[in-house]
């Protein structure tokens, strides 16, 4: 037994005295037993475990990192691979930091079930490790992609997607594999901070638009607005326009022209996927071109982390304003937009769908499952409500300026924090964009109650359903969101981007090396259906290989092929994103349009290879040939301009 120190008599404290522990009877034996019991414990109990940590699963030669914490400070570390015969694959040595931690990188080849052992000094251990072949990685994003497009259902599509990855990573038991869908990838997905709030901003949203719908607000803007818009191409002409205004953020950019423009383009018979598609083709290019915004931040900041990272002595900032004329497909698909409604002409799966609208006035498909119901009953206004324009405009509006508001107030305070220069560039780049929207959706929910109440258009109760009706409808967007986050969570534990990575990487071509990173950065969003993280992925691997590649150039070669190379990353990321059934600005595209989301990436698609395509050769290939930017510019418009001429079919007019 270990016996406590004695105890004096007495000890004194203010306002009384403390009496001794008893030392005899039951009681005394029983603290003192307690106090013996738990000072054994804390001084027997064994420190923590020395930890090595492995991805659940590797890929046949690519790159897997290794990690140990809590191991003894500034000892040699080995870490031996074998298969299931005892061959010795690969073996890492290392060596601790004063904390005892390390970090390696290990290449593993064959595919198949490896065992592991450690040893560090006197600690040492075991484990396994699976390794599939590198091209297993792409096949769950190719999936649900495939079964998307074929089967015209996005849940199953992204629920087959994330079944394979999971079976994939749980070794082949497909029961597990079932279990880890939800218990794992869905969970995770909706439990990420940023992610709740992009939900939170999409319910708050769904409530707002279903509080104006339900007082008749939008049949009022749609009353004047249809006073000097007239037909189609106004319709579309207007979406095209707010478009290009709204360059503040992407989100903010698809919810107030969907908001604003569906009524009328319903009525002037533009068809839902046409919508959808001015909405997705103006939302992230404006933004990603965009001098103030939030996405300039967040691209500066990977580029100023490149830079240093590198070595690199260009202020970032002004070679962010150096790579905006060499982002070929955000400019050029801007300008094909443009074509579209000046020549009045479409193709493709884009025509179909917009000569049915004209004809028929269906501006959804047969059999469409629209991501937001905004027609259902609850939500449609009685006929004798004519509603109010202020009703519908003040709660958009609300959204708007709360979302700018809490850019720059987050953003303040978060220059302020980190001890930078107060700035417009440095206050948006770091502002919280999904805490801002989430503040404007919250803001125009009051301020669509408020309107409510004063007008008097509907009972406090009618308000409160149509909110709740709006939420409602929101319900299977949220759904989607989450599948397509868990199946981005699949691909980063298959190591996909890594993987398309270091297909291209070896000797590459400096004149090359433009056109190839655009291709591998919408590959990777493309996959992953996430443009920011395709460039943050991407960022840090380009610029280092840019710089590296250009060492022994003159100086303004070298800078020339550093711009297009960073430029080819922020434009090829927003073209795979664009492609990307799974991304989430195409699904909020297809929300607040109201569009059956298959039908929008199936029409957007062809349109979007075309722009990519030229942009590609136009732009990456022949400018990193030396075409002067100038030219490929002026070319791109041109030869854009020929396409939608020659391949378009003249679309029927429709005025009210």
């Amino acid at each position: 037994m270990i016996h406590l120190p004695p105890q004096p008599p007495l000890r004194k404290r203010r306002g009384g005295t403390i009496p001794p522990l008893p030392r005899g009877g039951r009681g005394g034996q029983g603290v003192r037993a307690i106090l013996n019991a738990l000072l054994l414990f804390f001084l027997l109990a064994p420190a923590q475990a020395a930890e090595i940590t492995l991805p659940s699963v590797a890929l046949s030669g690519v790159p897997v990192e290794i990690s140990g914490k809590e191991l003894p400070p500034n000892t040699p570390t080995v870490i031996r691979f074998q298969d299931n015969a005892g061959n010795l694959i690969a073996a890492v040595e290392a060596k601790t930091d004063d904390a005892g931690a390390f970090q390696r990188e290990v290449r593993l080849n064959p595919a198949g079930q490896l065992r592991y052992e450690w040893q560090a000094g006197s600690e040492r251990g075991d484990g396994a490790l699976r390794v599939v072949p590198a091209w297993w990685s792409l096949m769950p994003p190719l999936l649900a992609i495939g079964l998307a497009l074929l089967l015209r259902q996005v849940v199953l599509a992204l629920a087959g997607g994330i079944w394979l990855g999971a079976w994939m990573i749980a070794g082949a038991d497909p029961f597990t594999a079932s279990l880890r869908m939800v218990d794992t990838y869905l969970l995770n997905a909706y439990a990420d901070r940023s992610h709740l709030q992009i939900i939170g901003f999409t319910m708050l949203l769904g409530g707002m638009l279903g509080v104006i719908t339900r007082a008749g607000g939008l049949k009022a803007i749609v009353r004047v607005l249809s006073r000097r818009v007239r037909s189609d191409r106004g319709v579309q002409l207007s979406a095209y326009l707010m478009g290009l205004v709204i360059f503040i953020d992407d989100y903010a950019n698809t919810l107030f022209v969907g908001a604003t423009m569906r009524p009328l383009a319903d009525k002037y018979r533009v068809s839902r996927e046409k919508l959808a598609y001015l909405i997705d083709s103006t939302a992230a290019p404006v933004a990603n071109l965009a001098l103030i915004g939030t996405w300039i931040g967040f691209e500066v900041s990977l580029i100023a982390d490149s830079f240093k990272a590198s070595g690199i002595g260009l202020e970032p900032y002004w070679a962010f304003l150096l790579s905006i004329p060499y982002r070929f497909y955000p400019i050029f698909a801007l300008v094909f937009i443009a074509w579209l409604i000046w020549l009045r002409r479409d193709f493709g799966s884009m025509y179909r769908a917009e000569l049915r609208a004209r004809t028929t006035g269906k501006v959804l498909a047969d059999g469409a499952s629209p991501l937001a119901n905004y027609e259902s009953a609850e939500l449609l206004p009685p006929d004798h409500l004519h509603g109010s324009l202020w009703s519908a405009l003040l709660p958009i509006l609300a959204a708007l300026g709360g979302a700018i508001g809490g850019l720059f107030y987050t953003g303040y305070y978060g220059a302020l924090n980190a001890g930078e220069a107060m700035s417009v560039r440095s206050v948006l780049a770091n502002a919280d964009s999904y805490v801002s929207l989430t503040w404007g959706a919250f803001l125009g929910c009051l301020t669509a109650f408020g309107c409510v109440g004063a007008t008097r258009a509907l009972s406090m109760r009618e308000t409160f359903d149509a909110w709740v009706g709006g939420v409602r409808s929101m319900v299977l967007a949220v759904v989607i969101l989450g599948l397509a986050w868990s199946i981005g969570a699949i691909c980063e534990e298959l190591h996909t981007a890594q993987y398309l990575v270091q297909s291209l990487q070896g000797a590459v071509s400096p004149a090359w090396l433009p056109a190839l990173t655009t291709l591998t950065a919408a590959a990777i969003s493309f996959a992953i259906g996430s443009s920011w993280g395709t460039m943050s992925i991407l960022m840090p691997l380009a610029i280092p290989l840019a710089h590296s590649l250009t060492a022994g150039m003159e100086p303004s070669a070298q800078q020339f092929y550093l711009i297009a190379t960073l430029s080819s990353v922020l434009a090829g990321a927003t073209f795979g994103d664009h492609c990307s059934p799974i991304s989430d600005t195409t699904v909020l595209s297809s929300i607040f349009s109201g569009s059956d989301h298959i039908d929008h990436v199936r029409t957007q698609m062809p349109y979007a290879l075309v722009v990519g395509v030229a942009a590609w050769l136009i732009g990456d290939v022949a400018t990193g040939f030396g075409l002067p930017v100038w030219v490929a510019l002026l070319l791109g418009v041109l030869i854009l301009g020929v396409i939608v001429r020659v391949v378009g079919k003249p679309t029927p007019g429709y005025e009210a």
